[in-house]
């Protein structure tokens, strides 16, 4: 299980890098400096997302970053129409967090082994209704089956999420992985509370019990959000 456990962690942080969870990263070589914002929205966001009281005992933070309009903007095909796009919604910033355990750690014969968590804040409520619609579309309309080779019989639902945010959508890619002996399941969960839209995602063996833990990560995420937005 070693191997194919590294394989979906490090999956984990690629898929993190789409736009669905629209937090990106560092601009990099010939990114433009992004304007500083200020403090306090670092703090409100670092609320947003999941903290370590929910997490299973023995995960620990391994990434985490915050990303300014021009951060996502420098990873677009066109950096100029995506951060007219971003400074047009009022996007202000984002954030991310990334824990992973030790060893892959669950309860009975769910084993989870790597989750991620986002959120980004808006001016007002239209910029982030208009990010939330973009990024299930995407979601909706990704391949997923290509992140997942070695998966075997993939199937992708959208499974009913708690009523817990003004908007939310959970997907989950599921199938057969180390020649059918291990079921895999990797959750992609957005959710819009206001003016902030999170994500999370997580990747865990075991599909069925694994369900109850995922919804009790959003329930999590999703009243951090409503304690957090204005």
């Amino acid at each position: 299980m070693s191997r194919i456990r590294l394989a979906f962690a490090a999956l984990a942080l690629l898929v993190a890098s789409l736009s669905i969870l629209a937090v990106g990263c560092d601009g990099g070589e010939g990114g433009v400096e992004p304007t500083p914002v200020p403090s306090r929205f670092e703090e409100q966001l670092r609320r947003m997302v999941l903290q370590a009281e929910d997490v299973p005992s023995g995960f620990t933070v391994v990434d985490e970053e915050f990303s300014t309009d021009q951060d996502v903007a420098n990873q677009a095909a066109d950096p100029e129409a995506e951060l007219a796009k971003l400074l047009q919604r009022g996007r202000i910033l984002g954030y991310e967090v990334t824990y992973e355990p030790g060893e892959a750690i669950g309860s009975g014969e769910t084993i989870i082994f790597s989750l991620n968590s986002a959120a980004s804040i808006y001016q007002g409520p239209d910029g982030a209704v208009a990010s939330f619609a973009d990024a299930a579309g995407e979601a909706r309309a990704t391949d997923w089956v290509q992140f997942f080779d070695g998966v075997e019989n993939i199937v992708v639902e959208e499974l009913p999420a708690p009523a817990v945010a003004d908007e939310i959508l959970w997907l989950r890619v599921s199938g057969n992985a180390e020649a059918g002996e291990q079921t895999f399941a990797h959750d992609v969960v957005l959710l819009r509370v206001g003016a902030a839209r999170g994500a999370l995602q997580a990747g865990s063996f075991g599909t069925e019990e694994g369900k109850g833990f995922i919804e009790g990560l959003i329930r999590a995420q999703a009243e951090h959000m409503l304690t957090a937005v204005p």
